[in-house]
């Protein structure tokens, strides 16, 4: 008698069909996870590039005086009203360059207030600038365009003395409007993301 073992018969094609379906459904997401991988694995290095940007325009703005008529030694400047300076020279209460300064003779954070940088292959930064974007420079007035292709620098400049007074805890001050100035930095990166980089400048 002779007996057929089921173990030596081959694979129907049906069995063939449905193993490769299975492989392809695999294959498929996998090369999926590939794909966002790839893609999203440059945001960290995007980030990085954003933050030293920011941060660069911040530090070079917060070493400018709070006014143009702060002295040189110091000391606060009078506004005559929002302010706790009195028989001080007179701050500017208009927010912007000076005529005839530019980045490299700006002396005050105002100067920098409406200050719009592009990237290469950027033509428009944030819509809270409403000034022309140029290409984009560092501070010492060498273009770094190139090197930041895609990102846009927006700064705004505003008084804002009144806003620390909500802040906490407390300096049991109460801080009048004209006697400190927000500094925003707004970054947008080659992803169309935003960061904006923030800080305050006193009255002293």
């Amino acid at each position: 008698m002779h007996i057929t073992s089921k173990l030596n018969r081959g694979v129907t094609l049906i069995e063939m069909v449905i193993f490769i379906a299975i492989i392809s459904v695999a294959f498929t997401g996998i090369i999926m996870v590939f794909i966002n991988t790839g893609k999203y694995s440059a945001d960290p290095l995007v980030k990085i590039r954003t933050i030293e940007l920011g941060q660069s325009f911040l530090e070079e703005i917060l070493l400018k005086k709070f006014d143009e008529n702060t002295p040189v030694s110091g000391a606060c400047v009078d506004f005559i009203s929002n302010t706790r300076c009195s028989g001080a020279p007179n701050g500017e209460t208009v927010l912007q360059a000076d005529a005839g300064e530019s980045r490299g003779t700006f002396d005050d954070v105002d100067d920098y207030h409406n200050l719009e940088y592009c990237g290469a292959n950027v033509t428009a930064g944030d819509p809270s600038c409403t000034g022309s974007c140029t290409n984009l420079v560092n501070e010492s007035g060498s273009n770094i365009s190139t090197d930041y292709s895609g990102y846009s620098v927006c700064v705004r400049v505003n008084f804002a003395g009144n806003e620390l007074n909500n802040v906490s805890p407390g300096t049991g001050i109460n801080v009048l409007a004209n006697d400190a100035k927000r500094i925003d930095v707004i970054i947008t990166d080659p992803l169309n993301s935003k960061m904006t980089f923030t800080s305050y400048k006193l009255n002293f």
